[in-house]
């Protein structure tokens, strides 16, 4: 496995935690009654960092198909 793919993946599964426990923050800022801004704001920014690193992804795979294309 590259670095780049191996390096988007650790930060795709990164994303994937923040997504979860801004998820969990929401829904018990929710229950409590509080404001849920702040919350609301987490999961938006968990989501925009798993939507950057899926292309991260893909832009590796497209790299390494096409270094494998020049190479054979």
């Amino acid at each position: 496995m590259n670095i780049a793919f191996n390096t988007a993946v650790t930060g795709l599964l990164s994303a994937q935690a923040q997504t979860g426990a801004a998820s969990e923050s929401l829904v018990t800022a929710a229950v409590r009654g509080e404001g849920i801004i702040q919350a609301v704001v987490a999961v938006k920014r968990a989501e925009t960092a798993q939507h950057a690193t899926a292309n991260l992804v893909k832009v590796a795979d497209d790299m390494t198909r096409t270094m494998l294309d020049i190479i054979a």
